[in-house]
């Protein structure tokens, strides 16, 4: 799915009133109806509801579900901010409501609000491409003052900026929840947004997808349809090399627990075999735990100091559990410079790159970097908010040839081409020590597999979410563990998997 700019978006509501032949009116109306049937499920019993609108069509969609919303038999307190120039469908609406249900506010206004309502939010959408003025701090203030049971925003929270950084000084009101229209927004999917809204719910209003081929971007939200669009066919005639040879290379005294979650999880992606790399003191951990793989040791005891030939392996992860002696440093160095294919790499050997001038043409083209935010600080240096660490990932992406994926709740993954896809699956119960490597195991299978980088990547990322999500529907988020995830790769396969 793509992400487009709120320009093209505005477009795209335009190309569809032209193909479909329909009016704005209708179109408005679509939403009204989508937003609705959804909001109904967000309000407690007897909770007073009010809705602020503004003067655009995004106001026009806040009064259309209040007159939905008194259809049902819902009372509705309704604040229009006062103007002359209201858009012609948002005038509509206002006319199909009564004239005492309507108040009208200036900013400057004190409003008498009930306690634990619930409160939509129509006053602005997408339409704002700058700052509100600081006088609308007064009424969102006043908002949040009522003590609210929820506020729910339409298409975005009023005074969001989507396709600019937003400064924490900046007037926004701050929703609960957001139901925002067809595709996702650029700014709703970074980390530092997350106190303008919760959470954001897609409501699909029948924009002409015929048309949405025309808009370009370099943003896309993965969704299982994506996924499904390039799984690889598998021959009933297919034997465990078809399935690839998956190296795993790390740990160290007191971290072999990190090499046996990145190989369990290679075994679970698919890979034919799966062999592991550690010091002495990971062997019979590993021959314990992990009975379908097999272990090539290190001479030394504690951590690896010498690192193996990887030629006739297809897919390689390193840096699980590694550590960083000045050894295993200085020899991960003088190893990684030799080699040609592309590897998959995370933990302590991204922090072991990242005490290196000029670390990323070390790195062979093609491979896939899994930093933790931390671990990309170290690796890129500091940021003022996640656009500028978006486009300082793209330029190395590009010009290194390296895939990168930055983790968090929408996981980002930026190809060698430029391109970003943030991912769509997942939960905060995956927020747990050994999570990381079990995608790093993820990946590395399926580059054995044949996937190139970027598709590995984004699969790799989705398959990850996606049983972490399987995970919590019989696993407290707050119990789940690594080694979980793992376990429920099956039932993610099931789910993408057309023949079963």
């Amino acid at each position: 799915m793509k992400i487009i700019n709120s320009k093209q978006i505005k477009e795209w509501d335009q190309l569809t009133i032209k193909h479909q032949n329909i009016s704005s009116w209708d179109l408005m109306e679509r939403a009204v109806l989508k937003l609705t049937e959804n909001i109904v499920n967000d309000i407690p019993s007897k909770a007073p509801i009010i809705i602020f609108c503004g003067k655009g069509n995004n106001g026009g969609d806040g009064l259309g579900v209040a007159r939905e919303l008194e259809k049902l038999g819902y009372k509705t307190l309704i604040y229009i901010l006062k103007s002359e120039n209201y858009s012609e469908d948002n005038l509509k609406n206002q006319q199909l409501l009564s004239s005492n249900e309507l108040h009208f506010f200036n900013l400057n206004e004190e409003l008498q609000l009930p306690e634990n309502s619930v409160i939509i939010d129509a006053i602005f959408g997408i339409g704002i491409n700058q700052p509100l003025d600081d006088d609308w701090n007064s009424i969102f203030n006043q908002i949040e003052k009522s003590n609210p049971t929820q506020i729910i925003s339409i298409d975005l929270p009023s005074g969001f900026i989507a396709d600019l950084p937003m400064q924490k000084y900046f007037p926004c009101c701050k929703s609960n929840k957001t139901y925002t229209f067809q595709v996702p927004k650029l700014g709703l999917l970074f980390p530092e947004n997350q106190i303008y809204t919760d959470e954001f719910i897609l409501l699909d209003i029948g924009l002409e997808q015929n048309v949405s081929n025309e808009f370009e971007t370099d943003y896309y939200f993965i969704q299982k349809n994506d996924i499904q669009k390039f799984l690889k066919k598998i021959s009933k005639f297919s034997h465990k090399g078809t399935f690839g040879h998956t190296l795993i290379i790390g740990g160290s005294l007191g971290k072999i627990g990190s090499i046996v979650l990145t190989a369990k999880a290679a075994l679970k992606t698919g890979s034919g075999l799966v062999t592991t790399y550690t010091p002495q003191c990971g062997l019979n951990i590993l021959q314990t735990n992990l009975i379908e793989s097999m272990s090539l040791v290190d001479d030394s005891e504690k951590q690896i100091e010498y690192f193996p030939e990887i030629k006739i392996y297809q897919g390689v992860a390193v840096g699980m559990g590694m550590g960083q002696h000045p050894t295993t440093d200085a020899n991960f160095i003088n190893w990684i410079k030799n080699q040609k294919q592309p590897l998959v790499i995370d933990a302590d050997a991204l922090n072991c790159l990242a005490k290196q001038k000029d670390c990323f043409t070390l790195i062979p083209q093609d491979s896939v970097l899994t930093p933790h935010p931390k671990e990309l600080q170290r690796l890129i240096g500091e940021w003022e908010n996640d656009f500028e660490k978006l486009e300082k990932v793209k330029k190395l992406a590009v010009f290194h040839q390296l895939t990168f994926i930055i983790k968090g709740f929408y996981t980002a993954v930026i190809t060698s081409d430029g391109k970003t896809y943030f991912n769509s699956t997942g939960n905060w119960g995956m927020a747990t020590a050994g999570s990381g490597d079990t995608l790093s195991g993820i990946i590395a299978s399926l580059i054995g597999q044949g996937y190139n980088s970027s598709e590995a990547s984004i699969l790799g990322v989705y398959l990850h979410g996606l049983a972490g999500d399987f995970a919590v529907k019989k696993i407290h988020p707050h119990s789940l563990i690594a080694s979980n995830i793992s376990d429920f790769i099956s039932e993610a396969y099931f789910y993408l998997d057309s023949n079963f």
